[in-house]
């Protein structure tokens, strides 16, 4: 297992989650000057909510860094390897969402937790369906589009723009859990695509 984890670069992805989740806090009263398009206003959001696209995209690229077709003809269980990953990745940016949201007493850190499940799931999704290399990039572009067009008028965030919505709403919490369940799905369930039309070598 050592193997894999050098390969996909886990020790690294882990080291810039925490450090991502511990300046959530730090940053939680910043934002960025992104002008939305739909609610006639140019303030912004928040950098917390942001912030998680950058564990998202680097997590996403360490599990990039291995061919999926090599994983898939691997003796070992490599599909185990990459839930185990998303897994901690998960698991422990909950923890530091909580742990971070009790000591500042603020609960941006739990929609930052919330936001980076939501993103990893998009994330998986899309380089599934159209490629590695979309993945990660799906994940930067997914907070400005919901900044551009996702505020209603009087700022509001529409139901679909989840990334935006605040750390208590229940439909940010189910959209980032279903995506996340049908990201992991697709990347260790379903073949690679174009590997059934692929010819068999002898």
């Amino acid at each position: 297992m050592n193997w894999w984890h050098r390969a996909h670069a886990t020790p690294l992805a882990t080291a810039v989650l925490i450090v991502t989740m511990l300046l959530v806090p730090l940053l939680g009263g910043s934002a960025l000057p992104i002008p939305s398009l739909l609610a006639g206003m140019s303030a912004g959001i928040p950098v917390a909510l942001v912030l998680p696209a950058i564990p998202a995209a680097f997590t996403l690229y360490a599990l990039n860094r291995v061919p999926r077709l090599y994983d898939t003809t691997a003796v070992r269980p490599v599909a185990r390897y990459q839930v185990g990953m998303l897994t901690a990745a998960v698991l422990l940016a909950t923890i530091l969402g909580l742990g971070a949201a009790y000591a500042a007493d603020s609960s941006m850190s739990l929609a930052a937790a919330r936001n980076l499940l939501g993103y990893l799931g998009t994330g998986l999704i899309v380089q599934y369906l159209a490629g590695h290399v979309y993945g990660p990039l799906t994940v930067a572009f997914v907070p400005v589009t919901c900044a551009l067009i996702g505020l209603g008028p009087g700022g509001r965030p529409f139901p679909w723009t989840w990334p935006l919505h605040e750390a208590s709403s229940p439909i940010a919490a189910i959209a980032s859990l279903l995506l996340l369940t049908a990201g992991i799905a697709a990347t260790t369930l379903l073949p690679p695509r174009g590997a059934a039309s692929r010819p068999a070598t002898a």
